[in-house]
């Protein structure tokens, strides 16, 4: 789940902690800065209880999200009304080229959902690696043996021959591993970016699955 920080003196003047805000529209799963048309504030276990009911900007719809400060500048969410539910990722295209990446992806997405985010960066970078290498065998024709061995480094050099698809790709390998060393070295970067570029490289091979394979093609 995603969330906005935003500031406890919203609810009460002497809040001086950032509160956990839900992003995403839990019924048109849309991302959004909701606007809260009722609200309060209770003292619990002399904790600060906040509550408060939105509505979403895209859909209109409302919905319920409270949180608990922690003593440590922060207030994060402890519950949300309706829960925002888990919708799998479809992609035919993706789908025919490599089925383990539609897993492996889901289950990397399925981490960011839970908010375990450092596992879901390693696992989108696993998940890139399947792709690139199911993209070598089952599209490129490559042989199997000889693409399973190769470092993704490798893989990625060979067998996407565009410098668009490389440096889409690049940043996805980069980042990811970054996240599964004990000191990162890019901490400057963050995860909303790996995200970013694992998209763009995703709609990347699609498009290239669909120049492959047009539906139809030129007759004299």
């Amino acid at each position: 789940m995603n969330y906005l920080e935003k500031k406890g003196s919203e609810f009460s003047a002497s809040y001086n902690f950032n509160y956990q805000k839900p992003s995403v529209c839990p019924y048109c799963k849309t991302g959004t800065d909701a606007v809260i048309t009722n609200k309060a504030n209770f003292s619990l276990d002399g904790k600060a209880l906040i509550s408060a009911v939105c509505r979403c900007t895209a859909c209109g719809k409302s919905f319920f999200f409270a949180c608990v400060s922690d003593g440590s500048g922060k207030a994060p969410n402890v519950c949300m009304f309706p829960e925002l539910s888990f919708i799998p990722y479809c992609n035919d295209t993706l789908a025919t080229i490599s089925p383990r990446f539609i897993d492996m992806y889901n289950q990397a997405l399925q981490s960011e959902y839970a908010g375990n985010i450092e596992l879901a960066a390693i696992g989108y970078r696993a998940s890139l690696e399947v792709l690139v290498k199911d993209f070598a065998i089952n599209e490129l024709h490559e042989p199997a043996n000889n693409v399973e061995e190769k470092k993704l480094f490798d893989a990625i050099s060979q067998y996407l021959n565009q410098p668009d698809l490389i440096n889409t790709a690049d940043v996805v390998r980069i980042l990811g591993n970054d996240y599964t060393h004990y000191k990162r070295k890019y901490p400057q970067h963050d995860f909303e970016l790996l995200k970013g570029y694992m998209d763009i490289f995703l709609k990347q091979i699609e498009v290239q699955y669909m120049i492959n394979h047009p539906p139809v093609s030129r007759t004299p």
